[in-house]
C-alpha cells in the first residue's frame, strides 16, 4: 500500500484558515444560500445555465424565423411576374382569374382575336364535373349567379355565358393591374413587345385551342404525340334551328347493345367475345352531339363497324339510339334530319394527341411559354368533357407562379418548369388509363336493351 506524505505545519495552517473562512461564509450567506463548496459542485448554477441555454436557443430560432420570413417577402417583392395570356376561352380566363389572385402577379395582359359579343353568341355546351365545379369556386365563380343546369354534381351551361361571366369577374378585379384586349389578333408584332427582365420573368400563356397560331409564333415546335386510349367510338351531330339554346343535363346509356343482322350475313357471325356500347347525348336542344363508345375488342361485330365502308350504318345507328334515348318532350329525329346529320362513317380509335414541347423557357428574353387547353392536348373526337382536361392542365398553375417569383437564378426557374411538365405527363396519362374508362362507367343501363335495325 502506498502512503501520502504527510502535511506540514504551514499547509495544516493554511487549511485551517481556509475552513473558518467558508463556515464564515456559509454562516453569513443565510438560510437557502448555496455555499462556494456546494456550487463547485454545480448544485447550485444547474438550472440558471440551463435556463440561460434555453433564452439563448429561442433567440436563435426567432431571429432565424423573422430573417427566413424577411427574405422570402423580400424574393416575393422582388420577383413579381408579369402574365400575357392569348385566348379567352374558359381556359385562358380561368388562367386569367388564377393570375389575379396570386401575390405574385403584378400584370395581367390578355390578347382575344373575337369581340365579346362574338363570344357571347358561342353556343355550344360545357360540363364542369365535380372537380372543375369546386376548383372554380375556389377561384370565385359564383355558380348560383351563372345560367345554367345542375345533375349531381355537374354543371352545365354554354360557352358564351360562362366567359361572359369570368370576364365580368376579371374586369370587377382592380389588382393587380390588367388589360383585355379585345378584338385584337396576337401577331408577330405583339410578341416582339414582350420579354422580362433580370428581376421580372415574364409568362406567356397560350390557349388560342387547336387552330391557335400562337405557340408558333412563339417559337414551339407543332409536333404532337398520338396516344392510344383504348377504346374504340364514333361521333355525330345535329342541329334543330327551331329549338331553344337551354342546357340540358347529358343522357348516358351503358351496355347498349346493337342488332345489326339486317345490313348483311357479315352482321350475323355470332359473336365469342360478347361487345357492349355506350351512348352519350349532350349538348343543348339545338345543337345535339352523341358519342358512341365500346372497348377495344376484336368480336366479330366491333370489327365489323371498323372496316365498314357503308355511311348509312352508323347513321341509322344513331338515329335510332336518339330516338330510343331522347329527353322528354323532344322530338323524333325524322330521316331528313337523319340525312343533314354529320357522323362518322366508321368506328376508329380514340386517341389523345398531346404538344411535344408545351413548356419552354427563353433564358435571354426571361420570358416562360406554356401551352393549355385544347392547344396542348385533344381527342379525336368530342365526348363533352374537353373543357375538364383543360382545367385539369392550369391546376398547378398557382403553386408555379409562386415558384417563379421567388426564383433566384437559372437553376430555380428549370426546378419549377421540371414540376410542371411532371404534373403534364400525369394528366395526359391519366386521361389514357382511367379518364376514358370512367367515362364508360359513369353512364346508366338502358331500359331497353337493344337498338334494332
Amino acid at each position: 500500500m502506498k502512503l501520502s506524505p504527510a502535511p506540514s505545519l504551514a499547509e495544516l495552517a493554511t487549511n485551517e484558515s481556509e475552513a473558518y473562512g467558508s463556515m464564515h461564509q456559509t454562516t453569513s450567506a443565510g438560510v437557502g444560500e448555496s455555499s462556494p463548496d456546494m456550487a463547485g459542485d454545480g448544485v447550485g448554477f444547474k438550472p440558471v445555465a440551463a435556463g440561460e441555454t434555453f433564452l439563448v436557443t429561442v433567440c436563435v430560432v426567432c431571429c432565424f424565423v423573422i430573417c427566413k420570413s424577411s427574405y422570402d417577402i423580400m424574393k416575393k417583392w422582388r420577383g413579381k411576374l408579369d402574365v400575357y395570356i392569348i385566348g379567352s376561352g374558359p381556359i385562358g380566363l380561368t388562367a386569367a382569374l388564377l393570375a389575379s389572385q396570386s401575390s405574385a402577379t403584378s400584370k395581367i395582359v390578355m390578347y382575344e382575336e373575337r369581340t365579346r359579343a362574338q363570344l357571347m353568341g358561342r353556343s355550344h355546351q360545357i360540363m364542369l364535373d365535380g372537380r372543375s365545379v369546386s376548383f372554380m369556386r375556389k377561384l370565385g365563380v359564383d355558380f348560383d349567379n351563372l345560367e345554367g343546369c345542375w345533375e349531381k354534381d355537374r354543371f352545365y351551361t354554354r360557352i358564351g355565358i360562362f366567359q361572359d361571366y369570368l370576364l365580368s369577374v376579371l374586369q370587377q378585379r382592380c389588382l393587380p393591374e390588367m388589360s383585355i384586349h379585345l378584338g385584337t389578333k396576337f401577331t408577330q408584332q405583339i410578341a416582339n413587345t414582350i420579354h422580362g427582365s433580370t428581376k421580372q420573368l415574364a409568362v406567356v400563356i397560350a390557349a388560342d385551342g387547336l387552330r391557335g397560331s400562337s405557340s408558333s409564333i412563339l417559337g414551339l415546335s407543332d409536333e404532337f404525340l398520338i396516344l392510344p386510349c383504348k377504346a374504340y367510338g364514333a361521333f355525330s351531330a345535329f342541329e334543330r334551328s327551331n329549338q331553344p339554346q337551354v342546357p340540358t343535363p347529358d343522357t348516358r346509356v351503358r351496355k347498349l347493345k346493337l342488332d345489326l343482322s339486317a345490313f348483311g350475313t357479315e352482321f350475323r357471325v355470332p359473336d365469342i367475345i360478347k361487345s357492349s356500347f355506350h351512348l352519350k347525348v349532350f349538348g343543348t336542344f339545338r345543337h345535339r352531339y352523341m358519342s358512341l363508345l365500346c372497348d377495344k375488342t376484336e368480336s366479330n361485330l366491333v370489327r365489323q363497324l371498323r372496316i365498314t365502308s357503308d355511311p348509312v350504318i352508323l347513321r341509322n345507328i344513331f338515329q335510332e339510339s336518339f330516338n330510343n334515348y331522347r329527353c322528354k318532350g323532344e322530338a323524333r329525329m325524322t330521316d331528313m334530319e337523319a340525312l343533314s346529320m354529320r357522323c362518322s362513317n366508321r368506328l376508329t380509335e380514340i386517341k389523345l394527341a398531346h404538344r411535344k414541347e408545351a413548356v419552354a423557357y427563353v433564358e435571354d428574353e426571361h420570358l416562360i411559354v406554356l401551352v393549355e387547353g385544347d392547344a396542348a392536348r385533344n381527342l379525336n373526337q368530342s365526348l363533352g368533357f374537353e373543357v375538364n382536361l383543360g382545367l385539369r392542365g392550369i391546376e398547378s398553375l398557382g403553386k408555379l407562379f409562386q415558384y417563379l417569383s421567388m426564383a433566384t437564378n437559372k437553376h430555380d426557374i428549370l426546378k419549377a418548369l421540371t414540376l410542371k411538365v411532371k404534373h403534364t405527363t400525369r394528366l395526359n396519362e391519366d386521361i389514357i388509363r382511367t379518364k376514358i374508362t370512367a367515362e364508360l362507367k359513369q353512364t346508366k343501363t338502358p331500359s331497353s336493351s337493344e337498338v334494332k335495325r
